[in-house]
């Protein structure tokens, strides 16, 4: 029998966008990557099921549509959880939504977005492991899993890479260009060097099958094309945004960069403007004075 074996489930979230959660199975124990959506349950199960009831289940990173079905897999599993940072926006949702949601912004834009967001997950549940960039999970006969740093959808973002394989298990760092809202990003910079990262080991050979939670999986070839897609996406994003400042207030910035790029106005994309305009301040491309934003 060979190993690793990959086990697989999925729905589709919009048009163009699915979500896949995928299983490692090694020799001596498999691992679950993410628990996607409440709506997923009974299919989450049956790829736990198929792969020998996971051990692990390692979270790509803390955003609901990820975590979805932890509570339902940790008593159907008795798994430990692991994930690389966020802990508290897994183990108490109202901090997660006070914190990604931004109620403040939501209320008066989206006023049913709590409902929203909590109605794809089960259960807050205790997170057993902090893990981080290197740490290596060893299933058996060679099969390991290599937790890699990738930071830029979300600070704490990490993927996996299973070597004896080359398969590399992401969460969004290949974002879902197809919502109608912005999928956003926590670090403009970071991202970038996470992609530059990504296709180092795709170059190298390191990395021969790419299976990431916003697309279907991809052999090298795809796999650039869609790195090459992401990064347009932030290239837009951050020539927008310069093109919106000449001495505005953030609304009206926001409210410009997603009428530039046909985007919806939504928490995620508030959130992402709050950050490029910090970042691109703080390059000494934008300087800010009187809550206001121009050009230099």
């Amino acid at each position: 029998m060979s190993y690793p074996k990959i086990h697989t489930t999925g729905m589709v979230l919009m048009p163009g966008v699915p979500l896949h959660v995928y299983a490692v199975e090694g020799p001596e124990y498999s691992v679950l990557i993410d628990t996607g959506i409440l709506q997923m349950r009974q299919a989450i199960l049956d790829v736990c099921d198929r792969a020998g009831t996971p051990r692990l289940v390692l979270i790509t990173h803390a955003h609901h549509d990820h975590i979805g079905c932890n509570k339902a897999v940790k008593e159907h599993t008795g798994a430990l959880f692991g994930a690389a940072g966020a802990l508290n926006w897994i183990e108490d949702y109202d901090i997660q939504f006070r914190e990604f949601c931004q109620p403040e912004f939501t209320l008066e834009y989206v006023p049913n977005q709590r409902e929203e967001v909590l109605s794809i997950m089960d259960a807050p549940i205790h997170m057993d492991m902090l893990i981080q960039d290197g740490d290596l999970f060893r299933l058996g006969e060679g099969v390991e899993l290599l937790t890699l740093a990738v930071p830029g959808h979300k600070l704490e973002e990490v993927a996996f890479l299973e070597r004896k394989s080359k398969s590399l298990f992401m969460g969004d760092l290949l974002l879902a260009l197809k919502t109608p809202f912005f999928h956003g990003f926590q670090t403009s910079k970071g991202f970038y060097q996470s992609l530059d990262r990504v296709q180092g080991l795709i170059e190298d050979g390191s990395v021969e099958q790419v299976y990431p939670a916003h697309h279907d999986p991809m052999n090298p070839e795809q796999a650039i094309v869609a790195l090459r897609e992401t990064r347009k996406m932030l290239d837009d994003i951050s020539t927008a945004t310069l093109e919106e400042c000449d001495g505005d207030h953030f609304e009206k910035i926001w409210k410009g960069v997603c009428s530039r790029l046909n985007r919806q106005l939504e928490f995620r994309g508030y959130a992402m403007t709050q950050i490029q305009l910090h970042e691109m301040t703080q390059s000494g491309m934008l300087r800010y004075e009187q809550d206001r934003w121009w050009r230099i």
